[in-house]
């Protein structure tokens, strides 16, 4: 069954059509050449050129170690540098590379929705340029021809296999009895991406979810991170809201966890683009196209989702729908949804 997706708020592209061969010739003729393909590799010529690509982000580490080695195993001309930070610190850094014209991010992967898409309308940011940014399943997930929104963040539902003998596939499954008093642990609504998540849960399986979850008394966590490490030492045991990945990364660790994917499933958008400030224009576009393409696919988002339907990820069949990011800039529906939270847990 192929892989279904929705996306909120994004623009599609489209493909330009490319001509064909005489039907006269009798003899099979080579397929011509695609458009812009001469330009293209006068990009890549120019990265290598360049030599060098860096990389703000908040993208998973796997995700990151994963995308360097395949990224220069490929263009072994190209060094990909990666630089994680918080966002604060990233958007100052941003600010004053823009303002200043000093070296800085090539290419960056963030979060703050509002930022990116503001500086998006201000011209701060690059088209991409590569074939990948032009396949037709990538065209929900691409913003203003600039902003590739990425699924990674694959939301999930976790157990600690020492403390839990049972399994848990949808959201209702955690409104049994034997996980009450605690048992269940889950990230509170804040920030509006965390409200996000139980909104969609709300949206999606269970209308009832929010009051139904407070009769659990569940233990509350400051963030995804947080809830996994304390279901991998036991202290819950079962987690409403780990991300794929790094449940991925703790079993690697043999820590007693499993995990299934729900369906429809919700994965956080890490947004990727170019800032129109970087150096190294042409590497960052490379990289890029490679992030796009069904290879850096294969490699980035195996562990959450892709638009690509040739790339086999632990989404799998699951319905997933990516961060609404209308709703988590709604800051009026963010107070008012976190205040009727806090009326119920508060």
């Amino acid at each position: 069954m192929r892989k279904r997706a929705v996306a909120s708020s994004l623009l599609a592209l489209s493909l330009v059509a490319t001509g064909c061969a005489s039907a006269d010739d009798e003899a099979e003729q080579p397929a011509p050449a695609v458009s812009g393909d001469s330009e293209w590799q006068s990009v890549v010529d120019a990265a290598k050129e360049e030599g060098q690509v860096t990389w703000y982000s908040v993208a998973p580490a796997e995700v990151r170690e994963g995308l360097k080695a395949a990224f220069e195993a490929k263009y072994p001309e190209i060094t990909l540098e990666i630089l994680t930070m918080g966002t604060a610190d990233m958007n100052a850094a941003l600010e004053a590379e823009h303002d200043t014209g000093a070296e800085g991010a090539d290419v960056v992967t963030s979060v703050d929705y509002g930022w990116i898409l503001d500086k998006s309308e201000q011209d701060w940011i690059s088209d991409l340029e590569g074939p990948a940014a032009e396949l037709d399943e990538w065209g929900d997930y691409i913003i203003n021809g600039q902003v590739a929104n990425a699924g990674l963040g694959l939301m999930v539902l976790g157990w600690n296999t020492s403390l839990y003998s049972g399994t848990v596939e949808s959201y209702d499954d955690l409104l049994v009895s034997d996980l009450g008093d605690g048992a269940l642990g889950t990230a509170r609504p804040e920030p509006a991406i965390h409200a996000d998540h139980w909104a969609f849960v709300e949206a999606s399986h269970n209308s009832d979810y929010v009051a139904e979850l407070a009769e659990q008394e569940p233990a509350l966590y400051p963030s995804a991170f947080a809830l996994q490490e304390a279901l991998a030492a036991g202290e819950v045991a079962v987690g409403a809201f780990v991300s794929a990945a790094d449940m991925v990364g703790l079993k690697s660790k043999g820590a007693p966890v499993e995990f299934a994917v729900p369906d429809p499933a919700m994965a956080i958008g890490n947004m990727f683009f170019i800032p129109a400030s970087g150096k190294n224009q042409n590497a960052a576009q490379v990289f890029m196209d490679f992030f796009l393409s069904e290879e850096g696919q294969a490699i980035a988002a195996k562990n959450a989702f892709s638009p690509l339907s040739s790339v086999e990820t632990l989404a799998g069949d699951s319905e997933v729908v990516l961060t609404d990011v209308d709703r988590v800039l709604d800051q009026d529906w963010y107070t008012a949804y976190l205040a009727d939270w806090k009326a119920i847990y508060e």
